[in-house]
């Protein structure tokens, strides 16, 4: 009912619109000339409408399938401690080296991505170690909350200033590990992977304890990241040197926040809900550690207290990102898609209308005077809402297209914090 009417009226909706603006319309509209339609036609712009907020928590999200390992840590005002590692199976197309050769050295390739959050200007160190056990998991995905134990002691640790705009770092491993497996390689002891893990169950890349910088991007392809070992081959007449490469098979990132005395700290399972009430009027958006802002409209029915006989020309929610979260070194995503969450918060269905999925964008207007909001069409959903029966509890939240493969947060303000420029405004035509 409410769609049926958008195409007919959206050229006069228009010129109402304007005219509205422009004239003391009585009672806060005004009527359609008959060459356009006997019924009479008021036109209302409503922004009293509350939105609630409130933070939710994903009790796992999938990273196995993020095309991106993250590694660091750093500490944050509104998230807390943020530690991100990586977990590696590795593997090789061929388990073949010439029967003469001798191991050089052994070395791990990081390639970077370009990918980086907070300040890359920081020391940071990468602790590299065996796992103990193979990954496994229950089904074919791994999680950032998947536990896979490894030895405590690393086989090397990299202290290093991280550089995204270079190609990779190179971090070199002690001589004895990479000997071990090269000779088994090479001695026909390891000739496929399942013995190769039998030597090698994987590897752990994990920041240091006292890191306070950045969380950095490493590609997961073999062309950029692999075990390398280079060797010679003594018996020939120029003794060139040669490589081999072991790539990843598969991997997960392990992402893990300390919220200890912050607001967050109160979210104990999924189903919790935070709200910004409880938070100083915020609520809180994170990549690969699982918070989302929860949106509900608890008095859209009260549409119907104006009018039944009407439709929504236009939906849309603004929200205003708190200014003191985001910098150059942490950026706020650019655009954000739109899902809804049942009454469990679990994930529903990605939002969508007759073109394409629902997204919010950013609107950096006046951005010298921090006047930015995210702009998000919400008519299908509040559609939804109105017609649907029986009725139900589900809810939007906004994530980014690289939610499990990201560190960027997003700290929203309330309607009360914002001042009232977080606010849903609906455009509504009532026909008589």
């Amino acid at each position: 009912m409410f769609k049926s009417y958008l195409k007919l009226f959206s050229v006069i909706v228009i010129l109402i619109v304007a005219i509205s603006c422009s004239a003391d319309a009585e009672e806060d509209g005004l009527s359609a000339g008959e060459d356009f339609t006997n019924t009479d036609i008021r036109v209302l712009s409503i922004d009293t409408f509350s939105v609630k907020f409130s933070t939710m928590k994903f009790d796992s999200i999938i990273t196995s399938d993020s095309n991106r390992l993250l590694i660091g840590k750093y500490n944050d005002d509104d998230m807390g401690i943020v530690n991100s590692s990586a977990y590696l199976q590795l593997s090789s197309s061929t388990y073949s080296i010439d029967n003469e050769a001798i191991l050089d050295s052994v070395g791990l390739i990081l390639g970077y991505d370009t990918y980086y959050y907070n300040d890359t200007t920081q020391v940071s160190t990468l602790n590299v170690h065996r796992l103990i056990d193979k990954m496994e998991s229950d089904d074919s995905y791994f999680y950032n909350t998947t536990i896979t134990a490894y030895e405590t002691t690393p086989l090397v640790s990299k202290t290093f200033i991280p550089t995204p705009s270079n190609d990779s770092l190179s971090i070199t491993l002690p001589y004895t590990f990479g000997e071990e497996l090269f000779n088994d390689i090479r001695d026909n002891n390891i000739t496929d992977d399942e013995s190769f893990y039998q030597k090698l169950k994987g590897l752990t890349i994990q920041p240091g304890d006292s890191d306070n910088g950045a969380i950095i991007g490493y590609s997961t392809t073999s062309d950029n990241t692999y075990l390398r070992f280079y060797y010679t081959i003594p018996d020939e007449l120029e003794t060139d040197e040669y490589t081999y490469d072991i790539s990843i098979n598969s991997y997960y990132n392990k992402t893990e926040t300390d919220v200890t005395g912050l607001p967050l700290a109160l979210i104990t399972d999924q189903e919790y809900n935070l709200l910004s009430t409880e938070s100083n009027g915020i609520s809180y958006n994170q990549g690969s550690t699982g918070y989302v802002t929860k949106i509900e409209f608890p008095s859209i029915k009260n549409i119907y207290d104006i009018s039944t006989e009407g439709t929504i020309l236009e939906a849309t929610l603004y929200i205003e990102p708190n200014t003191a979260s985001h910098s150059d070194i942490q950026p706020l995503s650019e655009e954000l898609l739109l899902y809804t969450i049942d009454q469990n918060n679990d994930l529903a269905s990605q939002v969508s209308n007759s073109i394409d999925v629902v997204t919010g964008t950013l609107s950096s207007e006046d951005s010298e005077f921090n006047n930015i909001v995210y702009s998000i069409p919400v008519i299908d959903f509040i559609d939804q809402k109105l017609t649907e029966s029986p009725e139900t509890e589900d809810a939007l939240i906004l994530i980014s297209s690289d939610f499990n493969s990201t560190i960027n947060k997003i700290i929203f303000n309330d309607s009360e914090r914002s001042d009232y420029k977080t606010k849903l405004i609906i455009t509504y035509a009532i026909y008589e």
